[in-house]
């Protein structure tokens, strides 16, 4: 297996350097030269955390540095070119932090939850001089963030989940700030949705933008979650900060069904499995949070509940059901800016819409008999392996098969309860196949 080793900095890079085909230089919160195998990302991110208008942590923005770090790798190598096995890389990264000492006693486990997340193999090797934060003023003409009466922090993907979510925040008073990814295309959808919110409420959109020169990016972006989660870190301590607050929520809003994600056959355990709500992805990030001193609390308030019965639960009125046929849910939603209806991910929002009763106006590009007759079993494999998953199965099976995407929590109730919505997500879309004559 190829060693992909990065450096990172925050200077100008050199545009003299020989960089070595296994390597990239990478500049952080900056842009450089077109040179070979050299990059850069978050050129705006800087300028963005100092229009919160609030002081972040030193750990959290030490975080956000290795975030950039990580999302760099994670983008700048792809996986067929540098993998044995076509999927696994081995990163040895070096990164510039504040905090050296703190980040390098939590190295070990820093690596195994991002082991666990991507797939691959992580080593981080910390440097001294790394960027500090950002000062939290601006000048008087700048927009900035209202941070005051802030009480949480909640990921917002212009998802039905995460749209769900913000929703239910609201509906129990809570007042949090939305933390977006800002590509183009969910830019747009975010900020339309945002407005049928029914309630303003701050925001912190944000774009990584990795960019390197000569050499083609990863686009299997498993590591996408631990840069959302960093930024909402930086968030969440600058609301503790302004506010006198010793904790702040942290809001993961992903239906249960999704968040365990167990591979719906055997062969669908690499590419086909993310873990970005994993339970054991999410206690070692609370666990690293702990260590290191940001003082989110990560919570996923429907960790119990399939995407159905998050709908039923929401009580959505008739203006808000046709919104939720706005919302995005497609794992191939960038290429076209349209929905396919075939993949995973809109399966299951399908059979949502089916279990909640609500009328699904998405403008999906299949419709499920469409796919179902499709000569090219490559065009509906993720739909026989949905028909293949929904068979009846023992409970050992059916245990079996959840513990493939990861350990599950030791206490008794609680990996039944998510063993449970296991079942009844299976059962939804089991439904769902039914009623399209499948």
């Amino acid at each position: 297996m190829t060693k992909c080793i990065v450096h990172f900095q925050t200077e100008e890079i050199s545009p003299t350097v020989t960089i070595a085909d296994n390597s990239r230089i990478v500049r952080l919160y900056g842009t450089c030269h077109h040179i070979d195998k050299a990059g850069f990302i978050g050129k705006t991110l800087s300028d963005r955390v100092e229009r919160l208008g609030a002081p972040t942590s030193t750990a959290a923005f030490d975080f956000l540095t290795i975030s950039m770090a990580v999302t760099a790798a994670d983008t700048f190598f792809r996986r067929e070119d540098v993998s044995d096995n076509g999927w696994a890389r081995d990163f040895e990264l070096h990164v510039p932090v504040v905090q050296p000492a703190k980040w390098t006693a939590a190295k070990p486990l820093l690596q195994r939850l991002l082991n666990f997340l991507t797939g691959d193999h992580w080593q981080f090797t910390f440097l001294q001089n790394g960027p500090s934060k950002p000062n939290a003023i601006g000048g008087r003409l700048r927009k900035k963030s209202n941070l005051l009466g802030v009480d949480s922090v909640c990921l917002y993907s212009g998802g039905l989940d995460s749209w769900l979510g913000a929703k239910h925040l609201i509906a129990k008073g809570n007042n949090p700030i939305l933390v977006s990814h800002s590509y183009p295309q969910d830019a747009q959808r975010q900020n339309y949705l945002y407005d049928r919110l029914g309630q303003a409420l701050q925001r912190f959109a944000f774009n990584a933008s990795p960019r390197q020169s000569g050499s083609s990016n990863d686009t299997t972006m498993r590591g996408r979650s631990f840069n959302f989660l960093a930024m909402a870190a930086v968030c969440a301590d600058a609301v503790a900060e302004l506010n006198g607050l010793s904790h702040v929520p942290l809001y993961i809003p992903e239906n249960g069904f999704i968040a365990l994600n167990a591979p719906l056959t055997p062969r669908r355990i690499g590419s086909h499995s993310t873990r970005t709500a994993h339970p054991n992805y999410l206690s070692q990030m609370q666990e690293l949070f702990s260590r290191v001193g940001i003082k989110a609390i990560i919570e996923n308030p429907f960790w119990t509940m399939t995407k159905g019965e998050m709908m039923i639960d929401a009580a959505l009125n008739a203006s808000d059901q046709r919104y939720a046929s706005q919302t995005v849910s497609c794992g191939k939603w960038k290429r076209k800016s349209e929905q396919c209806g075939r993949c995973l991910p809109c399966l299951i929002r399908r059979a949502s819409f089916h279990k909640a009763g609500i009328s699904d106006n998405t403008a999906y590009t299949y419709s499920i008999p469409q796919n179902f007759a499709e000569l090219d079993g490559t065009k509906k494999d993720d739909l026989m392996a949905v028909v293949r998953a929904v068979q009846p199965k023992t409970r050992k099976q059916r245990l079996i098969n959840a513990l493939k995407s990861g350990p599950l929590p030791i206490d008794v109730v609680e990996r039944e309860k998510w063993l449970s919505v296991y079942d009844r997500g299976l059962k939804e879309l089991r439904d769902f196949l039914k009623s399209q004559g499948i």
